[in-house]
C-alpha cells in the first residue's frame, strides 16, 4: 500500500487555482517537480502534466488549459529549489517549450549514482528505499486524453510525493559514506556535476528536423520533402494523443516507405497494422506520397501506372 505517501492532492487547471498555489510553492522553499509528457520524445513532446509537491501536499498541474500562463509561473518557481529525479530530460522539455530552467536542483538520480546504484531509477530507488512497489503501468499511458483516469492521478501525484523522503533517507546514507574512497569523492562532484547538467540544459537548442531526414537525404529532394512532412504528421497527432502516430509511424515504417514509396493508396494500406489508424490517417499519409507522382501510359516497368517524379534523386 502506498497509501502513506499520498499527499493531499490539487488538480490546478485554472489561472485562480494556479495563483492561488503559487505563493504556497515560495513559501515551501523547496519543492519536488516531476512532469508527464506526450509520447513523442524530448525534443518534440507536450508537456502534459507537472507534478508539485512540499512535504505535506501535491499539486497536478494542467499546462493544457494553462498555456498563455505557464511560463510566467515556471519563471516564478524557478527561484525555488527543485527536487528532481533525471533532470536531464525534463529539463529539456522546460526549456525548448518554456525557456525556463530553474535556479538550482538536486537530482535524486544522480545522488544515487554517486552512492553506488547501479540501476537509479524511480520506481528501483522507491523500492529499495521506501519499501515501496510503484505501478509503473500509467508511465507510459496516454496523457492527452481528458479527463485523466483516477489511476493516472494517483499515480503522478505519487511520482512527485515521494522525491522528498526519498532524498532524507538518501542524505542520511550519504553522512555515512562520506568517508568511503570510492563513495566519499562521487559525492563530494556532485554539485558540480549538478550545475553541468543545468549548463547543459540551458545551452539546449532542438534539432531543425528528425533524424530520419537525414538518413534518406541520399535519396533526393523529393524523398526529403516526404520526409519532413511525414515526420511533421507524426509529431503532431501524436501530440494530440494520437498514440497510432508513434507506433505506427516509427522511423522504420518511415525509411522503409520513403525508400520504396508506395505505389497506390491501397499499397500503402497494406502497410499499416492499426485498423483504426489507418481509417483515420490513411488520407492525409497517402496525399504526401501521391505529391510528385505524374501518370504515364509508356512505362511498362511502372506499376498501376504510375512513376515517381524524383529529380533530386542521384
Amino acid at each position: 500500500m502506498l497509501d502513506h505517501f499520498d499527499l493531499p492532492t490539487t488538480y490546478v487547471d485554472t489561472p485562480e487555482k494556479l495563483q492561488e498555489a503559487l505563493p504556497q510553492w515560495h513559501a515551501a522553499g523547496l519543492l519536488s517537480v516531476d512532469i508527464e509528457c506526450s509520447l513523442t520524445g524530448v525534443h518534440h513532446c507536450v508537456l502534459a502534466l507537472m507534478q508539485v509537491a512540499t512535504h505535506d501536499q501535491a499539486w497536478l498541474v494542467d499546462p493544457l488549459p494553462l498555456e498563455d500562463f505557464m511560463r510566467p509561473a515556471l519563471q516564478a518557481m524557478a527561484q525555488v529549489p527543485w527536487i528532481v529525479h533525471d533532470f536531464s530530460g525534463d529539463g529539456i522539455v522546460f526549456k525548448r517549450l518554456y525557456d525556463v530552467v530553474p535556479e538550482s536542483i538536486f537530482d535524486t538520480m544522480l545522488l544515487s549514482r554517486a552512492l553506488g546504484y547501479p540501476q537509479p531509477g524511480l520506481k528501483t530507488m522507491a523500492k529499495l528505499k521506501l519499501g515501496l512497489d510503484i505501478p509503473k503501468e500509467e508511465q507510459d499511458s496516454n496523457w492527452m486524453i481528458r479527463p485523466l483516469r483516477e489511476a493516472q492521478i494517483s499515480y503522478a501525484s505519487r511520482d512527485a510525493a515521494l522525491l522528498l523522503p526519498l532524498l532524507r533517507i538518501l542524505a542520511d546514507e550519504c553522512d555515512a559514506h562520506r568517508d568511503h574512497p570510492e563513495i566519499g569523492p562521487r559525492l563530494a562532484s556532485l554539485p558540480k556535476e549538478m550545475r553541468h547538467l543545468l549548463k547543459r540544459v540551458r545551452a539546449y537548442t532542438p534539432p531543425k528536423h528528425d533524424p530520419v531526414v537525414d538518413k534518406i537525404r541520399h535519396l533526393g529532394d523529393l524523398a526529403v520533402e516526404r520526409a519532413l512532412k511525414l515526420t511533421a504528421l507524426r509529431w503532431a497527432w501524436g501530440n494530440e494523443g494520437d498514440v497510432g502516430a508513434v507506433m505506427e509511424l516509427g522511423n522504420r515504417w518511415l525509411t522503409a516507405r520513403l525508400t520504396h514509396p508506395p505505389t497506390s493508396k491501397e499499397a500503402l494500406e497494406r502497410t499499416i497494422a492499426n485498423p483504426r489508424f489507418r481509417r483515420k490517417r490513411l488520407d492525409a499519409l497517402w496525399a504526401v506520397f501521391s505529391e510528385g507522382m505524374v501518370e504515364t501510359q509508356d512505362d511498362p516497368e511502372s506499376p498501376d501506372g504510375l512513376i515517381w517524379n524524383n529529380p533530386g534523386r542521384p
